[in-house]
């Protein structure tokens, strides 16, 4: 079977509303996650708006309205599906492929996350964002130099985040990170932003691959 056929058959889909993060539930939610990706001898970490929210503010950020964490793409599995759905969480949405630039949003406790999962190109590291274009999805790429981990607390709860954390919060908001960005463009304000010329389907399950 294929995945998305599999995970539309596993959680549905429901429209996205909006809102401002529910701080107490999403660090439910991330807990959720990280014993999801521990029990399966994954690694999961921080990174984006939840990463800047720990090192610059030591909260999630007070105008964020989801939870971010990353993944590498070659621990993707329909197992990690599957722990998912049973540990209650609901799928909102799928961009991408196993193959190029696959997230992954989630919700439980009323709050959502994004999955980025990283693949390995060369010397670099990349992640991927599909933003809407008319009828269409436009891959974004974000590239990293390879990072190496370390364990922080982050509102008493212990958590995965790259080890040279201010190189990596620099790669994506740049010199400017520490100063808050009210009119923040999520696509292309990143300083690692690549523009593609990769198009998918705005039907919010637009990968169609097989696990192997």
């Amino acid at each position: 079977m294929g995945l998305i056929k599999c995970i539309k058959r596993l959680f549905g889909v429901k429209p996205l509303p909006k809102e401002t993060l529910k701080k107490e539930e999403a660090l439910l939610l991330l807990n959720d996650a990280r014993h999801i990706f521990k029990s399966l001898g994954k690694q999961m970490w921080l990174t984006d708006g939840t990463l800047l929210g720990y090192f610059r503010e030591g909260e999630f950020l007070s105008h964020d309205f989801d939870v971010d964490v990353g993944a590498f793409i070659d621990e993707f599995s329909q197992q990690l599906v599957n722990a998912f759905k049973a540990a209650g969480f609901e799928l909102k949405r799928v961009y991408g492929t196993i193959d190029c630039g696959l997230e992954l949003t989630l919700e439980k406790h009323g709050v959502k996350m994004d999955i980025f999962f990283f693949y390995r190109d060369g010397q670099t590291l990349w992640h991927g964002a599909w933003r809407r274009v008319e009828k269409q999805r436009n891959l974004i790429r974000y590239r990293y130099e390879p990072f190496e981990f370390k364990k922080v607390d982050f509102l008493g709860h212990e958590f995965e985040i790259p080890a040279d954390t201010l190189k990596y919060v620099c790669t994506k908001y740049g010199e400017g990170w520490a100063t808050p960005e009210k009119s923040w463009d999520w696509a292309f304000g990143p300083a690692n932003a690549e523009a593609t010329e990769i198009y998918m389907p705005d039907d919010k399950h637009s990968g169609k691959f097989e696990i192997k």
